[in-house]
């Protein structure tokens, strides 16, 4: 099996604004020329006139600003300054391109950090390209992408190298459930096919290779048993060819995830990230409905507010340990409940779990979606 590039991180280090730093031997590319979509009388060369107090802005989902480096070259970071980055968070995506035609994107879309007014740094994984392209998705305020100052590195910039979800995370007794496929048939991709497999935008790398994006669109497929779509793991054992079962009144069983939530549907805006699953129905999961974060007790969704003020994209900790019993529920290491639960046939699930589908949430479209990037799972059992 692929050896994982991440893992779960201290709490030290969880929160808003994980951006890398480009290494030292990063050189700064040239820009031969600047475009964008559209901009408000805020020019895109404003981006890159060397002055934090000029920008670039323009309203809307999926604008963007794209730099000309003249010629292909190797590429490996950028750095942009947010208009209001201190007091905002704003959603975006790089792309970069040979000829501006065909677009691979090298950071998926993720978060900045909220916290600064001055260049943050992205890597990736070294590219050969002539065009770089940030793409805004709005921030925390509003559906305006701002961007004050932006710089591309060449070669040695920062990023991991990763090919697949596999070698991020340790996958080797999961199983994932897609929201594609047929009608009530959702795909499944088990082990050893799962250890060299992605699909995007559903279950891609993210952020420079320290995170696995889980992706779930309301008009995805489901199951039988949901009328949700998921982009979900489901814990297997013997090296994922069998299904987890175990129970909450023999040993001792955890499941640790760092997450964060980065999109969640219209209207509906409720996405289960990590949950307990027994013989036939979830015991209990970490919920968000919009800046609400739950710990459920059966069907009890609102059994315990954890936090009401989450923001998108912000790293957190959850853990489940389970054993004589009870089902303990933590939140970026703190205890928030106890529940006193006897089950069997559990197994534990993670990724992104979409609750809202096309008769509660519009657009009815692929473009409507419940997303998380998990950079950490662990899974125990004594």
């Amino acid at each position: 099996m692929r050896r994982p590039v991440a893992s779960i991180l201290s709490l030290a280090l969880l929160g808003v604004g994980l951006a890398a730093t480009p290494a030292q031997a990063a050189t700064t590319l040239p820009v031969a020329g600047v475009t964008a979509s559209s901009h408000d009388g805020n020019v895109p060369a404003n981006a890159i006139d060397g002055d934090l107090n000029t920008r670039w802005s323009a309203e809307g989902d999926g604008s963007w600003i794209r730099f000309d480096l003249g010629a292909s070259t190797t590429v490996g970071s950028i750095a942009i300054a947010w208009h209001q980055g201190d007091t905002r968070v704003q959603t975006f995506a790089v792309q970069v391109s040979a000829d501006a035609a065909t677009w691979n994107t090298v950071v998926s879309q993720r978060t900045s950090s909220g916290s600064t007014l001055q260049l943050e740094t992205y890597g990736f994984t070294d590219r050969t390209a002539r065009y770089v392209r940030v793409l805004g998705y709005g921030n925390t305020y509003n559906d305006w992408n701002s961007i004050t100052e932006a710089r591309v590195y060449g070669a040695d910039g920062s990023g991991g190298t990763c090919a697949v979800p596999a070698d991020v995370l340790d996958l080797t007794n999961w199983k994932i459930t897609l929201p594609i496929g047929a009608s009530e048939s959702p795909t499944e991709i088990k082990q050893p096919t799962l250890d060299s497999y992605q699909i995007s935008p559903w279950f891609v790398t993210a952020d420079s290779c320290r995170a696995v994006q889980f992706r779930a669109p309301v008009n995805g497929v489901t199951t039988s048993g949901s009328s949700y779509p998921r982009s979900e793991l489901r814990e297997m054992t013997s090296n994922g060819t069998a299904n987890a079962a175990w129970s909450s009144t023999s040993g001792t069983h955890t499941l640790t995830v760092d997450l964060a939530f980065t999109r969640l549907p219209a209207t509906k805006p409720h996405v289960v990230g990590a949950q307990i699953h027994d013989g036939s129905d979830d015991v209990t999961v970490f919920r968000l409905e919009g800046t609400n974060l739950y710990v459920t007790n059966g069907d009890t969704t609102h059994h315990k507010l954890v936090t009401s003020g989450y923001q998108l994209g912000t790293r957190i900790q959850v853990k489940f340990v389970v054993g004589g019993g009870q089902v303990r529920a933590y939140y970026n290491g703190v205890l928030q409940t106890t529940l006193s639960r006897s089950f069997s046939g559990a197994y534990f699930k993670a990724g992104a779990y979409t609750q809202a589908n096309c008769t509660n949430s519009s657009p009815c479209s692929s473009d409507n979606y419940g997303q998380t990037l998990i950079y950490g799972l662990s899974v125990t059992h004594s």
